[in-house]
């Protein structure tokens, strides 16, 4: 099991609904969703060490949202709560 250190500094970005509709937030690469109904949020974290080469948002049209994530470790909470990620 990947843990990220709970000591650690994190770093972190947040995705925030805004409108008055449910949008698809896919998280790539790890083909996950989630769904943000409106006012809902999800924080994606990082420890300092482990800074992300890159992130990208594409807005797809129809409620799609996808967020691509160049990153060896990060931690993802939102409405399916907490979960880490290792490449």
């Amino acid at each position: 099991m990947t843990t990220i250190n709970r000591g650690a500094k994190m770093r972190k970005f947040l995705v925030e609904n805004l409108s008055d509709q449910s949008v698809n937030l896919g998280i790539e690469p790890w083909a996950d969703l989630e769904i943000l109904a409106p006012g809902g949020r999800v924080v994606f974290e990082y420890e300092e060490h482990e800074e992300p080469a890159g992130i990208e948002f594409s807005i797809m049209g129809n409620g799609r949202v996808v967020v691509g994530i160049v990153s060896d470790l990060i931690k993802i909470t939102g409405n399916n709560g907490e979960k880490i990620f290792k490449c």
